[in-house]
């Protein structure tokens, strides 16, 4: 399966709330938005591998997906 690119989706940055496409530095403020982008695209990547073991019925993989989820806020 091929990941989307980091383009593909829109981050609000948490400081200054401005709507961008994912990068390093926001586009306003200059906050450094590294760690939350990199956070933000494997919440993506988590909830379509917890959609995939869903719908294969693979409890193990379920379970650890949505605790990791949890663990991320999402």
């Amino acid at each position: 399966m091929i990941e989307p690119a980091a383009d593909d989706f829109a981050i609000e940055c948490p400081v200054c709330r401005a709507g961008q496409s994912p990068r390093d530095i926001c586009r306003r403020c200059g906050a450094d938005l590294a760690l939350f982008v990199r956070a933000v695209a494997s919440r993506r990547t988590a909830r379509r591998r917890l959609e995939r073991a869903i719908m294969t019925g693979d409890p193990d993989a379920t379970a650890r997906l949505r605790s990791y989820l949890e663990w991320l806020g999402g």
